[in-house]
């Protein structure tokens, strides 16, 4: 197993580094000091291999922490109100268990995962299959355990959960997700299904889980169901049910059926491989009613003048592909705001207490907005319904500020739009639920419509100067996401600050200001080389 666990290391940071290597050529100042001759050079390769291997390890506690801080603990305790710690501990294992037990363990398993490893693994390198799920499996669940144990201990902590019990949990989720990979694998040798690839099936358990584990803090209820998994007998039932599914995924005689079915979705050889391409360019496609309404309506437009006009068709050709997006953003927001009206009205004692705590929930704004964005949407049907083709000019790429700009302007109106509406929706519940100074909540509306222009900026200077789309509308380049996470990162500084309104409205606009000016300086002088087809 140990010679089969090294083969899919090699594997695994080659990809990465050569992957590294090629994006790195393309940044500014540094990228033209990368030479092609790098790929050869096995002494460097493996420097940069173990570096990535430290970031892979480093991500996967952040990761944890990031996780069980986000998604359980803060909700669990921020979000609860004024809450006995024991009310607080309660409700913590309550979201754990629908979070971590029922979701992922239907949304989330690795044997039938598809993967373009296992392809590489099984079907071009001709590992035996048994020998590569075991090395796979045993690798995966080990580092699991591995970084679910500090962030668990850490959490559990706060909450006054003795050591032994905090280590019995991160063992318990251990075992849990090696029986359900076992489950998954039984269903399939006995059905033919492979269950995570039924999409309805594993969003409908997404939506269950993730509704169900958040929906007592709007009820103000505490459930208690969670607290089964403090009980030791709930633990050894788990540690059992572990252990017999992992002696069993260690002699299962028939992984060979289950790698092809995965392998089968994942060769890029397959008809599969290009349904995936098609369905990603699908969503980015233009419609057919839209060039048909626009003939003879180009009248308006011929005012502008060289990517002015190039722009201004661009966004009238394709208005639906970019506008039902926004449309169903502003359906949901305006729904929230009747919703959270209506609640104002129906109880009015809850919601003056939620309004008396406006300031505390400011931070979360980033995130709302961060979510509600239509940058990165619009960047991907930018690329390939317009620069997928005029990227290969070089006048087209030299004059990449003045694109930028006239395509900021455009995307900051979506957005702002969508600011607007969440500010209308905000205050009226604020009118109706009071509680909230007016000086919050004129804070409030200038730190969104901040906010709006940030993620403008944001989506669109890293499209020009990072450019992550494949030809297939693939994401791949590393350093885009490495942006993005030190990005959400700031996002839960924020959150751990507890930054106040006028603080937060400050920084954020500060903050926008700064990247405004610094898009277009960066854009200007290095657009024309970073803005290429990858």
């Amino acid at each position: 197993m140990l010679r089969t666990f090294n083969t899919l290391f090699s594997i695994r940071t080659s990809s990465a580094v050569n992957r590294l290597i090629y994006y790195a050529q393309k940044l500014p100042l540094v990228g033209r000091t990368i030479k092609d001759t790098q790929y050869a050079n096995l002494e460097g390769k493996r420097a940069i291999a173990v570096i990535a291997f430290l970031l892979h390890v480093i991500w996967g506690f952040v990761s944890k922490l990031a996780f069980l801080g986000l998604m359980v603990y803060l909700p669990a305790v921020a979000m609860s109100g004024t809450l006995s710690q024991e009310d607080q501990l309660s409700l913590f294992l309550h979201i754990f268990l629908l979070l971590s037990f029922v979701a992922a363990g239907v949304a989330s398993v690795t044997v039938l995962e598809t993967k373009r490893e296992k392809y590489i693994a099984v079907k071009l390198m001709r590992m035996k299959p048994a020998a590569y799920m075991q090395a796979l499996l045993g690798y995966r669940y080990c580092s699991y355990f591995i970084y679910y144990l500090p962030a668990m201990l850490l959490f559990t902590s706060f909450l006054n959960v003795p050591i032994l019990q905090g280590v019995a949990l991160a063992v318990s989720v251990t075992l849990w997700r090696v029986f359900c990979e076992y489950v998954h694998l039984i269903l399939f040798q006995k059905t033919g299904i492979v269950l995570i690839k039924n999409n309805a099936v594993v969003w409908l358990a997404i939506g269950i889980g993730y509704g169900s584990a958040y929906l007592p803090l709007l009820l103000n209820w505490t459930p208690t169901s969670g607290e089964l998994l403090l009980l030791w007998p709930v633990t050894l039932v788990i540690a059992v049910l572990g252990a017999i599914a992992a002696m069993q995924l260690k002699r299962y005689p028939d992984y060979r059926t289950a790698v092809d079915a995965a392998t089968k979705r994942d060769d890029p050889l397959l008809d599969i491989g290009r349904m995936f391409v098609e369905a990603n360019k699908k969503q980015v496609e233009s419609k057919d009613i839209d060039y048909t309404s626009m003939v003879g309506q180009t009248a308006p437009y011929k005012s502008r003048e060289g990517y002015a006009y190039l722009n201004a068709l661009f966004f009238a050709r394709h208005r639906s592909l970019l506008l039902r997006p926004l449309w169903n953003r502003m359906a949901i927001i305006g729904a929230l705001g009747v919703i959270g009206i209506a609640f104002a009205v129906i109880d009015p004692d809850k919601a003056s207490s939620l309004s008396a705590k406006w300031s505390t929930g400011l931070p979360w704004l980033i995130w709302v907005m961060n979510f509600m964005s239509i940058g990165e949407k619009a960047c991907k049907a930018i690329f390939y319904n317009c620069d997928l083709s005029l990227m290969r000019y070089s006048f087209y790429r030299n004059a990449a500020e003045r694109h930028f700009r006239e395509r900021l302007y455009r995307i900051c109106g979506y957005n702002l739009a969508l600011a607007a509406l969440l500010g209308a929706a905000l205050t009226g519940f604020a009118l109706t639920a009071g509680g909230v100074p007016s000086e919050e909540l004129l804070l409030t509306l200038i730190c969104l419509l901040a906010l709006a222009v940030f993620f403008s900026i944001h989506h669109l200077f890293l499209y020009y100067m990072l450019q992550p789309y494949s030809t297939e509308l693939n994401m791949k380049n590393p350093f885009f996401f490495v942006v993005n996470f030190a990005v959400s990162m700031a996002f839960v500084l924020a959150l751990i600050l507890e930054a106040d309104a006028a603080a937060l409205a400050i920084a954020t606009v500060a903050i926008t200001i700064v990247y405004f000016v610094t898009a277009l300086i960066l854009v200007k002088k290095w657009g024309p080389r970073t803005f290429r087809v990858k």
